[in-house]
Parts: structure tokens; sequence; C-alpha cells
């Protein structure tokens, strides 16, 4: 019988993690074509809320799309794709090179393998694949940018993702509350002079008045008839989901939560924050530098509050939370430092604890952060809600897509 070591499972963790990450990111774009073909409201109606009924929060790149779309004939849904991949595959990639930086990987794996920060979208498929997809991976560019790129350089990239975010904002309004996540990685990165501080301030005001504008612009019942139309005539009809939510205002929002509350929707939530918390033991001392320097700390408690502050409005308080769960474990990894374990060789060449590899297995696969309303399946129940299971769902819509008789044969 093979006695496994903390340096075992190290050596292990290192060879495992190239074939972890490319069976996340080919899983993940087949869920994004299930959302495709199944022209789901929500994952790919997110994305395409246009121009086409004047100014309204959330249009930009649907406005893009839209414009790609009919210039070229092609399907706009496969544009939303497309950008899905594309944002995906720059949030993985640089979160693969980032951790293959590490001095070991061992105290991230609760974190690697968790069923919050790479398989979110595969293990709750209807919350995945959003907009916030496009402010991961921005921010995993900035970390890997801050920790492998020179001060002066990374202050000139971090300078010019300042001048685009206005854009971001454009996008969708939400990811605003997320900004202050970006400036801590520059704080990590860069000391702060009241000369480079006024400079950001400024850089800063263009996101500002995006904001104002999409508050204001905030959406009509003949806008949102204008946009189901126009995607319409580009062949790629929807109803209901994201574009419908447009002309909803907060006092819906409210209601619904209301609602959700009263049923009791979200009451393991209050259980799955600390569950999720469990996994950041092993690098809490990276997470204490980053929190030593106090500008920093106030930033991440304002999108920590910006983000509670989404629960009263908005139901998605699981996809809230993965935003900030991610954002933390990309913070981390800027440091340099070691994590101190690791230099303790004696203790590092210890045998694996087998209740420590039972924790691990059911931590990874017997529960998920759910984007919304579906809680009572946080919890594994049957094999079927097993984590490793979800690996298989995206593939089985699309072929039950392709294949709708395949279905009824295998029941």
């Amino acid at each position: 019988m093979i006695q496994l070591s903390e340096n075992n499972i190290e050596t292990l963790l290192q060879k495992i993690l190239p074939y972890f990450f490319t069976l996340v990111f080919i899983t993940t774009i087949v869920g994004a074509l299930s959302g495709y073909l199944e022209h789901n409201s929500w994952k790919m109606g997110d994305w395409l809320i246009n121009y086409q009924g004047g100014m309204v929060r959330r249009g930009l790149l649907g406005e893009v799309i839209y414009q790609l779309a009919h210039l070229t004939h092609l399907n706009p849904g496969l544009y939303v794709v497309a950008f899905q991949a594309f944002f995906y595959a720059v949030f993985l990639f640089f979160s693969y090179a980032l951790l293959k930086k590490q001095h070991a990987l061992l105290p991230y794996a609760l974190l690697i393998f968790s069923p919050f920060i790479f398989t979110f979208q595969i293990n709750d498929l209807q919350g995945g694949f959003r907009k916030e997809i496009i402010y991961l991976a921005l921010l995993s560019f900035v970390v890997w940018t801050a920790r492998t790129r020179d001060p002066k350089t990374f202050e000139k990239v971090f300078y010019i993702i300042l001048l685009l975010y206005p854009a971001v904002i454009l996008t969708h309004e939400m990811l605003a509350i997320y900004l202050p996540f970006l400036l801590v990685a520059y704080l990590s990165s860069v000391t702060l002079t009241r000369k480079k501080f006024f400079f950001i301030l400024l850089l800063l005001t263009p996101s500002i008045v995006s904001f104002l504008v999409a508050i204001y612009y905030s959406g009509t019942s003949i806008q949102v008839v204008d946009i189901f139309n126009s995607i319409a005539k580009e062949n790629y009809p929807l109803t209901g989901g994201a574009i419908s939510w447009l002309d909803r205002n907060s006092s819906y929002g409210i209601a619904l939560v209301t609602k959700q509350l009263n049923e009791q929707h979200y009451a393991y939530y209050i259980l799955l924050v600390p569950l999720a918390a469990l996994a950041y033991i092993p690098i809490h001392e990276r997470l204490k530098s980053i929190a030593k320097n106090r500008l920093s700390l106030f930033l991440i408690l304002i999108s920590i509050v910006g983000s509670a502050g989404l629960f009263i409005v908005a139901i998605d308080w699981g996809r809230f939370i993965y935003i900030t769960l991610v954002s933390i474990f990309l913070l981390s990894l800027i440091s340099t430092q070691d994590i101190e374990v690791h230099h303790q060789r004696d203790r590092y060449n210890q045998p694996v604890n087998l209740f420590i590899a039972l924790f691990f297995s059911i931590y990874s696969l017997f529960w998920h952060i759910p984007h919304c309303c579906s809680i009572d399946s946080t919890l594994v129940k049957n094999y079927k809600q097993i984590n490793i299971v979800s690996f298989a769902k995206p593939y089985a819509k699309v072929l039950f897509y392709i294949f709708p008789n395949l279905k009824s044969k295998i029941k």
C-alpha cells in the first residue's frame, strides 16, 4: 500500500492541474453551447440586451453583438457563446498561470477543487455564463500582471483597465460594485503617493459617470419589446429572462426577495458562507497581509457591503457570493510570500491523515452554492447530485437537444 505524504500530494497536484483546467474549460464551453441551443433567456438574454430601443442599462456589449450579427448575418447567439468562451478562457488561463507561480499548491487545494471557484458555472448551469465573467477575466489579468511584470509596466496596464472599465459598467451596472477589488490589486503592488491617488480618482470618474448613466436609463416596457424584436429579426428569438427584467424596478426586486425569504429558500446560505470560508484557512496569512493595508481592507469592505446590498433588491444571492469569493481568491495570488507551513519540511513529509482525505472529498463533491432559488439542491441527496456528475450534464443537454429521441431511449 502506497502511503501518501503532503509532498507526494503536492507532486500529484502539479501534474493534475493542467488536465483539470482543460476539463473545466471544455465543459464550460459545452455548457455555453447548451444555453445557445436552448435559447436560454438568462444565460443568453443577459448578453443580448442592446440599444435598439434606445439607451438602456446593460446594453453596450449587446449592441456590439447585435451590430456584428447584423453585419455578418451570423446568429447573435453564436457571438454570445464566443464572448463567453473568450472571457472564461482568460479567467481560467491567468488563474492557472498564477497558481503555477505558487511555491506550493497544497494550501490552495480546497479552493482549486471547491464547487465555487472554477466549477460554479458547471455545478449550476443556470447561474453561470453571466456578465460577471468579464470582471473576473479582467481581475485575473490584473493580478497576473501585478505578479509577473515590473511595477511601471503594471501601472500602465492598470490605468488602461481603469479607462476601459466604464464600458464594463455599461455592460452591467452591478460590476461597479466590484471595482474596489481591482484597486486592492493596485495597492498590493504599487506604493500610493498623493499624485497617484488623485490620478486614480481622475481615472475613476468615467466609471462613476457610467454607473449613474446606467441607473438613469434603467429601461422601459417599450424598450424590452424593441430588444426582443431586434434579436428575433436576427433569427434568435427569446422570451422572458434577463431582457424582461429591465423594466422592473427595485420595489419589484425587494418584494421578490422578501417572498423568497419568507419561504425560507435562502436559509442554507447561512451555512454556505462559513463552509466556503473553510477553504481560505490554509491561505489566511496571505489574506492577512492584504488586509494589513487599511485602505485595501476598506475597499474590500466596500465591495462586500455593496454586494450584500444587492441581496435586498436581487434574488441571485449565490452569484454575488461567488463573485466575492473568487475575487478574494485571485487577490491572494498576488503575494510572492511563501506560505510558512511549507518551509517546515518534517511536517511537509508527514503521511496524510485519512480524515483529511475524506474531508477533502466530501468538501469537493457533495455540496455547491446555488445561484438563486434552487437552494434545496445545495447538499447532495443522491448520486445524480454529486458534483463530478455535473460535468456530464452539459454534454447530455447538447446531445438530447441534437437527438431529441435519445432521452426517451435511455429512459
